[in-house]
């Protein structure tokens, strides 16, 4: 079954790129992507404000492919390879690695769904579900709620997911664990997420925990427990997230037992929406590191796959020094974790997925 959908794959680059279907197997394998790339003004770092051209800022930039073989009786194999570009430099993404996005294969069928691979964290999957900015632009939630992985990461090695099947009325949920392949240990660096959620009319609500062993030192843990909901006014979306954490990791910044709340909208304004968001990190450590942020952005849609975007997200950060180590940072979808970032940023840019 593998080496069939690897097979696939590979014909579909042989053919430029179009879809492939074989009638007798009722298969097919897509090539897909998104280009992002725009201007960034950046300030508050300690070595002064800079302005880039930066990749991936609303979402980031992809090649992928995917395929889906049916099997009959209702069962399903399928996969997906997706490889992270850089659009201002060329480079691979995700420190170079050649499919740092996603690497798995699956199958689906009636009591649900089993993939293996790097996936995405399952705190991760709920926090971009929650977040008016789906955790991209300046203002994306990320800048100061951790997505659950090692090293606070929105993805995860080695994972072996299951998710319930799409037939429980509004019902879903996924677990996830990781294998940390230490030998003589099957805890080490492992990691483990739940979630659980509901949809119907209007609402969307979820809770979702993550479990990274080790990630803070031999036997020191990181873990976080994630509320979020969501409920479409006709106006306006408006959206809510209350996060505890217990160690749990922004990109060099361990929360041991801070508690966030965002408060949020998306708003339909012509042939776009304006989204913005509050967050409130209380820090309830010793060292007091609260942290506040405001975003607001809007995005226009010259198409279905083509939009123009612009935000702006300032963090109060109750430390000095935004600088050093410990405090917090705007990003965007492709920079988290990057040092040299501001406690401010401006944005403008274009979005074309295919």
């Amino acid at each position: 079954m593998l080496a069939r959908c690897v097979l696939g794959a590979a014909v579909a680059f042989g053919a430029g790129g179009h879809s492939i279907y074989a009638a007798a197997q009722s298969s097919s394998v897509n090539l897909y992507g998104v280009a992002d790339v725009g201007l960034v003004h950046e300030n508050g770092a300690a070595a002064g404000s800079v302005t880039k051209v930066t990749s991936g800022m609303m979402s980031g930039s992809r090649v992928g492919m995917r395929g889906r073989e049916e099997l009959g009786g209702g069962t399903a194999a399928f996969f997906t390879l997706e490889a992270g570009i850089l659009m201002d430099t060329g480079a691979s993404g995700q420190g170079g690695l050649l499919f740092g996005r996603q690497a798995y294969v699956g199958l689906d069928a009636s009591p649900g769904r089993i993939t293996m691979g790097r996936q995405y964290t399952t705190l991760a999957l709920a926090q971009v579900e929650f977040d008016p900015f789906v955790t991209g632009l300046a203002g994306t939630s990320a800048n100061l709620i951790s997505a659950g992985g090692r090293g606070g990461s929105n993805r995860v090695d080695n994972a072996l997911k299951y998710n319930l099947p799409g037939t429980l009325g509004g019902l879903d949920g996924e677990l996830s664990y990781s294998f940390g392949e230490v030998p003589g240990s099957a805890a080490t660096n492992s990691q483990f997420g739940a979630s659980l959620g509901y949809s119907g009319g209007s609402f969307m609500g979820r809770v979702a925990y993550a479990d990274a062993h080790d990630a803070n030192g031999p036997g020191k843990n990181a873990r976080e427990v994630f509320f979020g909901a969501k409920y479409d006014f006709g106006l306006a979306t408006g959206y809510l997230n209350y996060v505890i954490n217990r160690g749990a990791i922004i990109p060099g910044t361990p929360n041991f037992k801070s508690e966030d709340v965002l408060v949020g909208a998306s708003i339909p304004v012509g042939a776009g929406r304006v989204v913005t968001s509050y967050i409130y990190k209380n820090d309830r450590t010793d060292a007091d590191n609260d942290a506040h942020q405001f975003a607001i952005g809007y995005v226009h849609n010259l198409s279905k796959r083509t939009r123009l975007y612009t935000s702006y997200a300032h963090i109060w950060n109750r430390a000095a020094n935004t600088a050093k180590s410990g405090f917090y940072r705007v990003w965007n979808a492709n920079d988290v974790g990057n040092p040299l970032a501001g406690n401010s940023a401006f944005n403008v840019g274009i979005n074309h997925t295919f």
